[in-house]
């Protein structure tokens, strides 16, 4: 993993992460520092043009300890095991990688008084360090060992999850908890779910006062900015404020992909046009500013220059250069954001939308995949060929969880069995990779080189939550219950820890949802670019409806699977909406075949 231009620049001697380091440490016999950081990060920033640029400060770190720089987006599982709340995060290690203390920013005073006293903890008082670094340990041990892991899912998650989520609600400005505030897109998608299928009120009232205010506030002000960017399109990061007024500027390509989604449910469940605008004026952005040429979405849009340049209209901030773009490619950023224009192209009748997905899907497999199948975390397509992807670094389940649910969305969109065969791969790929048997939960990341020091395995409640809702749409395109059988297991392995995190456990409890209901399947006979079978096919995505797949079966090419569910070859274009054993009669126009999904879901 290379460093980057701020690190390289600075009088600190940053090295990567990696069992190098780690060695050396030991040799020399002295703690690491270790500093983790986000190029869309603003404090990342004036920490590393004031506190490290410290001519005192850099010579500590230097002569005290071995300095380590890791990249937030690049290695997410080292951050997810040393940040300390929140970025940067500098965390002071023993040689064998145990924390020994640690912060987030420091201004340079501060910091200055920091090092010494750890280094002369470590050089005098290294008997006590080790006593309590011992005592971590032992706690986390015991921590694990006593764990329950549940062996099946409980239909009661689904119901636990939403009474957790509606707990936390903010009923007077939505939204979840106070401040500062994320928008949370699972927790409002679960609200949705549950509207939907019980017709109750609460749910849905949260869901729209969210979704409303998260989209609109400071627009009835007069400002070109609140959670959402009224003149580029986009959501910021999250808000310090509790009223959404005070955004971070960071513009996030994980965090819009998943927004897009809830407001194109949103839009499906209630058909207010706010929804849909708010999904095209996202995807616009990710259109306009984070799109590469040759597929996939750039990583990040920063936070600086803030309100000097997001306060302007659009005439102002064209005088004004744009904040900096993060132009790596993460996989399942990336991933996510194509199943995004998937299903916006489809419902919203948005060709260019299905297009960039295609390209960005066939960019990831092409550049990123091993030949087992699986997803590299993050082509650099700026750098030079050698250092491009990382072949070090270890494989994330974030990517694999993600790219499944693509490569679903491709065959989907297209109907071309290549997409299909290789979710395949990915799946069971994945499952050798990654799975823990005896727990039943996937790990985070994938053995292999590069992992540094305490490689205890992580079973990632989010990434187990999103596989499995991937795993179970496998199932649903006819490749065996086994895979619903094992996202349930999964769930079932992580529902104490999404207990335990409250309404931050919204995203298992949608994954339950979808796990446990029986899919609807729309198969679309006739051939793929047919006008008449894709107006089928834009109104299958148009409907709302979460657990549904949507197949398009080209007559010959598929002539013995056709055969096998028993519908005829020829004739018009047609769909046949199926939820398990059941089959309605085939539905020849758009509005028929809405009807038909209205009532197989009554």
């Amino acid at each position: 993993m290379p460093l980057d231009d701020r690190a390289a620049e600075s009088p600190v001697d940053w090295s990567p992460w990696g069992p190098a380091v780690f060695e050396r440490a030991r040799r020399e016999g002295k703690p690491v520092v270790l500093r983790i950081s986000a190029v869309w990060c603003h404090w990342c920033h004036v920490m590393d043009e004031t506190t490290d640029s410290d001519a005192e400060v850099a010579r500590r770190m230097n002569e005290w300890f071995v300095p380590v720089r890791v990249d937030n987006d690049e290695r997410p599982d080292v951050n997810d095991r040393y940040n300390l709340g929140g970025w940067p995060t500098t965390a002071f290690l023993t040689p064998d990688g145990d924390l020994i203390t640690g912060g987030t920013y420091f201004p340079a005073s501060q910091f200055r008084d920091v090092l010494e006293r750890v280094h002369r903890g470590w050089t005098e008082n290294r008997q006590a360090i080790d006593a309590e670094v011992a005592r971590i340990r032992a706690r986390k041990d015991e921590a694990r060992a006593t764990v329950v892991v549940d062996e099946t899912l409980a239909g009661g998650a689904v119901a636990d999850a939403v009474e957790a989520v509606l707990a936390a609600f903010d009923w007077r400005y939505g939204g979840f908890g106070s401040q500062p505030k994320f928008p949370q897109p699972e927790a409002v998608r679960l609200l949705l779910h549950a509207h939907a299928g019980s017709g109750a009120e609460h749910p849905r009232e949260a869901a729209e006062k969210t979704l409303v205010a998260m989209c609109t506030a400071g627009r009835e002000e007069g400002r070109s900015y609140g959670l959402y960017d009224h003149v580029a399109g986009g959501f910021f990061r999250y808000s310090t404020t509790r009223d959404w007024s005070a955004p971070h500027f960071e513009k996030m390509a994980e965090d819009n992909a998943r927004l897009a989604l809830t407001y194109l449910d949103a839009w499906r469940l209630l058909g207010e046009e706010l929804y849909a605008d708010t999904v095209r004026g996202v995807l616009g952005f990710v259109l306009e500013t984070l799109s590469d040429p040759a597929g996939g979405a750039w990583g990040s849009q920063d936070a600086d220059g803030e309100a000097e340049y997001y306060g302007l209209a659009a005439e102002g901030r064209e005088r004004l250069p744009a904040p900096h773009v993060d132009r790596r490619i993460y996989a399942g950023w990336s991933a996510l954001m194509a199943r995004a224009m998937f299903e916006a192209g489809a419902a919203l009748d948005w060709p260019e939308a299905r297009a960039w997905a295609l390209a960005t899907v066939e960019r990831l497999t092409e550049s990123l995949s091993t030949p087992e199948g699986t997803l590299r975390h993050v082509l650099r397509p700026f750098a030079p060929v050698s250092d491009r992807v990382d072949l070090e670094a270890p494989l994330l389940l974030g990517d694999q969880a993600w790219g499944l649910a693509a490569l679903h969305a491709a065959y989907q969109a297209t109907g071309e069995p290549s997409w299909l065969e290789r979710a395949e791969r990915l799946a069971t790929a994945v499952e050798g990779a990654f799975l823990d048997a005896e727990r039943g939960a996937f790990r985070d990341r994938a053995d292999g080189p590069a992992q540094g020091p305490l490689d205890e395995a992580r079973w990632p409640l989010a990434e187990n939550s999103f596989l499995a809702e991937a795993l179970a749409e496998h199932a649903a395109l006819d490749r065996g219950e086994r895979w619903r059988e094992m996202a349930g297991r999964a769930l079932a392995a992580t529902a104490g820890e999404a207990r335990r995190h409250g309404f931050l456990g919204a995203v298992h409890g949608l994954a339950a949802a979808h796990v446990l209901a029986d899919p609807i399947r729309v198969h679309l006979v006739g051939l793929a670019d047919d006008p008449a079978l894709r107006a089928l096919w834009r109104a299958s995505w148009a409907a709302y409806l979460p657990a549904r797949v949507t197949e398009i079966l080209d007559p010959q090419a598929n002539a013995a699977r056709l055969g096998i569910l028993g519908y005829p070859t020829d004739g018009p274009p047609r769909a046949y909406v199926c939820l398990g054993d059941r089959c309605l009669e085939p539905a020849r126009a758009p509005e028929e075949l809405a009807e038909r999904l209205e009532r197989i879901e009554a």
